[in-house]
């Protein structure tokens, strides 16, 4: 009995030992994580006259347009993508546009291909049924377009994909970005990546098949997943847009996607965006429409959404100069009106990208007909929304 409680002791003491040395490559990387840092934009000398021009972006031969993003390139030319097709959204006739301005002449190329259904089938290996919501991101390795691949049903089921270019022009095909739990179906990307100090990338997502979530992915610089960190919630907050604010801390806002009317919330975020804080609401009234953000060199904050509880007919700008706690009157951008129901008035999905000149550029959704292009600076918006 003595010699079988023994033999039983050097065994629990065998797999103690193993457990610890199982665990040491583990304990070694934490010892060795450091928090990502954002590298935050340059400061530019910012113009005291107000400045505003708007445009409408070259247009397509198809039915609808919608979801447009917007980077800046190495010289300084401005590379623009929306996707667009027949009535429905997610059909196999969907396809993701791009155009350029040359930076010398500021005219807009004609809007090519840069992938679809058949394209994206191509290179992924999977049936692909539609594909959408383009992210454009650059930096000194060239240009990455995220999008959303659609393999069955509706947007749901949306799985994340990136392609890469080095000039904008020629694109590498498309692959997977392993982000979901769920047999990396229910992703899907909608809001601004951020760079890091490292190399690698701020990538906001969203989970929609199970229940709806928020999350940065943290990617390196080839665009491998590094790691997630969830914005924990109960309520329906999805596609986060997030503004850095030093080099460790940031902060999101949320689309409030729910049949009845919200508000726009936000949360506070440490290490990166790899450690995120409680949910809080704010006085911006919407129901289920993106919204987009940034800081303005006084340290205030705009955010662009649909200032309206049931529709996407009033497209707003708002400000905050103490962190979100209370907002400035909304500035409409596009008010409609018109008591026509047959047609779809609609001014959706902003997208907010400052250029190295400072100034802040504004694309969105007009009607789903065609994307418009503001471009504005600080002055600007401090007089227009006090």
């Amino acid at each position: 009995m003595l010699r079988s409680r023994g033999v039983q002791s050097g065994i629990t003491r065998l797999l103690q030992v193993a457990l610890i040395a199982s665990a040491l490559p583990a304990l070694v990387r934490m010892r060795q994580w450091r928090a990502p840092e954002f590298v935050l934009s340059p400061p530019v000398r910012q113009e005291s006259t107000p400045f505003y021009e708007e445009e409408f972006l070259p247009q397509t031969a198809t039915a609808f347009v919608h979801g447009s993003t917007l980077t800046e390139m190495a010289n300084g030319d401005l590379l623009a993508a929306w996707y667009g097709g027949g009535r429905d959204e997610v059909q196999g006739d969907v396809a993701i546009f791009a155009a350029r301005r040359d930076a010398r002449t500021g005219r807009w190329s004609p809007p090519r291909v840069v992938e679809d259904r058949r394209s994206a089938e191509s290179a992924l290996g999977i049936s692909v049924k539609s594909v959408g919501n383009p992210v454009l991101f650059s930096d000194g390795r060239g240009v990455r377009l995220f999008y959303v691949a659609i393999p069955f049903g509706g947007w749901s089921t949306g799985t994340i994909c990136l392609k890469t270019s080095s000039d904008g022009e020629r694109w590498l095909p498309a692959r997977r970005l392993l982000t979901s739990p769920l047999l990396d179906v229910g992703m899907l990307v909608r809001g601004r990546p951020l760079p890091y100090r490292d190399g690698g990338v701020a990538l906001p997502v969203y989970h929609s098949l199970a229940r709806k979530w928020s999350a940065i992915v943290r990617l390196d610089h080839e665009g491998a997943v590094i790691d997630e960190a969830r914005i924990e919630d109960r309520r329906p907050l999805i596609q986060p847009w997030i503004v850095p604010v030093s080099p460790d801390r940031a902060v999101a806002f949320l689309r409030w996607s729910s049949r009845m009317p919200g508000s726009v919330t936000m949360a506070n975020a440490t290490d990166g965006g790899m450690r995120w804080g409680p949910v809080f609401g704010t006085s911006l009234v919407h129901r289920d429409a993106a919204v987009a953000a940034e800081r303005l060199s006084d340290g205030s904050f705009i955010v662009i959404y649909n200032n309206t509880a049931w529709d996407r007919r009033d497209l707003s700008i708002a400000r905050s100069a103490n962190g979100g706690r209370s907002w400035s009157k909304p500035r409409p951008i596009e008010r409609d009106t018109t008591p026509d129901w047959n047609v779809r008035r609609e001014y959706s999905y902003p997208f907010l990208y400052r250029s190295r000149d400072g100034r802040i550029h504004l694309l969105y959704t007009w009607q789903r007909t065609k994307i418009r292009h503001l471009v504005f600076n600080d002055a600007w918006v401090v007089a227009e929304v006090r």
